[in-house]
């Protein structure tokens, strides 16, 4: 026999041998198998001059293993052997890859020792784990050998996860196991594009994942504060690590350090926003604005709402000092006021002359009101 032991299903080729070459009409050799789960030809022959030949014992799918007696007779001797046949059985279970990204699906393939029987053969799968997701059972049809079935995997799996995928035949109990690693996604970041700016201006942020991911990623997005305000979600695109998102802003006292947030997966990734509060002007009125040179002008300014607690801090200046100069050059708006005073003097001039006068938050830097005077001659 070419080989004592085989998988069911399989055939195995076996050689009877002579002790003297077969005569002129060759030597007819009977055959028998004492089970039907090996079948033999009835007979062969031995050429004339020869003292061999081969012939196949085709053996059938098994569920229990057992062993077969093969019996040749020539001439009213008989020479037996024994064949192990093993029960049909799995012979692999193999993954397109061994390691993926969350979300990513993955092939399987469970191959048997030999063709599937009349029927097919159906074979059951399991996961130990939830990140990966199988179906219960493949059936690998008569004749065939192998099949193959798709894995999903979870795209929510925070950190990296092994998962073992088993496969077993039903009626015999075959099993083969395969190991997937299940890469996980997390956040990176969140960056926004500044760390301050005045309120009422927006503002945009990056969400970055630590890898791409074959499908749509739902980040959910918070703000501490609505000086600066968030949509309640920002989505990556399959294939994509990053997505921009736009922060809106509001001017609103006082200056406030905003933490904006981005969740996913169990993560959560922050930065710092500082909105900065600043006075806004409806109007400066100047009992001139063109004034005679060496004159003073009286300047009123009008908030568009009462100044808050501790009021407002603003710098009072010119474009040319030299000729119209503000007096006092910094002041204070008392909370709950609307208007605030400052005079401008002029230098006397042999020509018209122009000078701007500049309102700015102290505390921001920001020109808040700008009004031109000509000085006259």
């Amino acid at each position: 026999m070419s080989a004592t032991a085989v998988a069911s299903g399989l055939p195995v080729t076996a050689t009877v041998t002579l002790t003297a070459a077969a005569p002129t009409d060759g030597a007819v050799v009977t055959l028998t198998s004492s089970s039907d789960t090996a079948t033999v030809p009835a007979s062969i022959t031995v050429p004339a001059g020869s003292t061999t030949q081969t012939f196949e014992v085709q053996t059938i799918v098994a569920s229990a293993a057992t062993t077969v007696t093969i019996t040749a007779t020539y001439n009213n001797v008989a020479r037996t052997t024994t064949l192990s046949i093993g029960k049909l059985a799995l012979q692999s279970l193999t993954l397109s890859a061994s390691s993926v990204v969350a979300g990513s699906p993955v092939a399987g393939t469970v191959t048997l020792t030999a063709p599937a029987p009349a029927g097919g053969v159906q074979v059951l799968v399991a996961a130990d784990s939830a990140a990966a997701r199988v179906p219960a059972s493949v059936t690998i049809a008569s004749g065939d050998t192998a099949q193959t079935f798709e894995i999903g995997t979870a795209a929510a799996a925070a950190a990296p996860v092994v998962v073992t995928i088993t496969a077993t035949v039903a009626y015999s109990g075959s099993t083969r196991s395969a190991t997937l690693t299940v890469g996980g996604v997390s956040l990176q970041s969140l960056s926004l594009g500044i760390d301050a700016l005045p309120g009422g201006l927006p503002v945009s942020g990056t969400v970055t994942l630590t890898v791409a991911t074959p499908i749509d990623v739902v980040v959910a997005l918070s703000s501490s504060s609505d000086a600066a305000r968030v949509p309640p979600s920002v989505t990556i695109p399959a294939g994509a690590t990053s997505q921009t998102l736009d922060i809106a802003t509001v001017n609103r006292p006082p200056t406030t350090a905003v933490t904006i947030a981005a969740t996913y997966g169990g993560a959560t990734r922050s930065a710092v926003l500082t909105v900065i509060s600043y006075p806004v002007m409806s109007g400066l009125t100047c009992t001139s604005t063109m004034p005679k040179g060496g004159t003073s002008v009286a300047c009123t300014g009008t908030l568009t709402s009462p100044a808050p607690p501790g009021g407002w801090q603003l710098a009072v200046d010119s474009s040319d000092t030299s000729l119209a100069g503000a007096v006092p050059s910094s002041l204070t708006v008392p909370a709950s006021s609307l208007t605030f005073q400052f005079e401008v003097v002029t230098a006397p001039v042999a020509s018209n002359a122009t000078a701007v006068i500049r309102v700015t938050d102290i505390p921001s830097g920001l020109l808040i009101y700008s009004q031109a005077l000509t000085v006259l001659p």
